[in-house]
This record gives structure tokens, sequence and C-alpha cells, in this order.
């Protein structure tokens, strides 16, 4: 019965915790998200099942467990430019005092891109996206489970994410 509260309270503690950081979002920036999608590992075992003809996507969705995807429309007059680039240095500080590794960055123009994830030999895990930019979109993906660097083109471009030089980046495994 103990174990059982336990894991009752690691639930609700990770709930409140996505909860928190969707309303910090939605503060930061000053808008709704258009598009909130949240899926744990019943809803992606279905979508590889479906999946299953395109060998791309059933190879990504395969070592998933959970998948959070918030993406915000943001107007040309959007004044929280400030705003946005302090809570994405705060978050970057934070994912890596969780030993989360930056292993992406891009700060150019208007635009910041951060790519986070633990390492594991060739093996990416617990990987967080955050694509801003300003006047047009913020992107903010999450993704629990296990996928290979090389499938991280694969999978921004199926969200219309455009990462210039993503696939010439290098990263230390």
């Amino acid at each position: 019965m103990k174990n059982l509260m336990i894991l009752g309270l690691f639930l609700f503690c990770a709930m409140v915790s996505a909860k928190d950081l969707q309303s910090e979002l939605d503060d930061v920036l000053g808008v709704e998200p258009e598009v909130r999608i949240n899926l744990g590992a019943g809803m992606l075992g279905l979508a590889q099942l479906f999946a299953k003809d395109d060998e791309e996507a059933s190879k990504v969705l395969s070592g998933l467990k959970g998948l959070q995807v918030t993406v915000y429309e943001l107007e040309d007059d959007h004044d929280a430019a400030e705003d946005v680039s302090l809570w994405l240095k705060s978050k970057a500080k934070s994912l890596s005092r969780k030993g989360m590794e930056e292993i992406v960055r891009v700060m150019e123009d208007d635009e910041q891109v951060h790519i986070f994830a633990k390492i594991d030999g060739k093996l990416l895990s617990d990987l967080t996206l955050m694509v801003y930019e300003a006047g047009s979109e913020f992107v903010y993906i999450t993704m629990d489970g296990e996928i290979d660097f090389n499938d991280i083109q694969d999978i921004t471009g199926n969200f219309d994410i455009d990462i210039d030089g993503l696939d010439n980046i290098q990263v230390k495994l």
C-alpha cells in the first residue's frame, strides 16, 4: 500500500509539474497554444500500429514512452521577446542542472533553437526541443524515451520546424 501511495504521489507531482510548465508558458507568451498534444505510451503504441507502413515514423515511435507537443502562434506585434528569452535561459539552466546536455543551440536574429537530452552511448533520452521565433511561433516538444540522434531531423520536419544546418551538426556521443 505504501508503494502504491508513493507511486501515486510521484505521478501527481509529474502532472502538476507539466501543468505548471504549460501555465508558465501561457503566462510568459501571453497567449493560449494553438496546438497541445499529450500522448502516453498507450497512444504512442497505437500510433505505431497505424504507422507500420511508414518505416521512418515507426522507427521514431518505437523508442518513445511519452510525447508532448505545444505550439503557440505569435502575432507580429508580440512584445514579450525579452521575457521569452529570459524564460528560455532559465529553462536551459534548469535542464542542465537535471543532467541534460544542450546538444543544439541556435541563436540567429529573432530565432532561438535549443535541444536538450540525456546522452547514453549513441541514444538520446528525455529530449526537450524549444524553438522560438519572435513574432511567429514558439514550439515546445518533450519526449520521454529513447531516440537516435539521426532521427531528430525527421521529427522536426514532421512538425514543420525548419532547423537549418541540423544535418551538419556533429554531436560528441
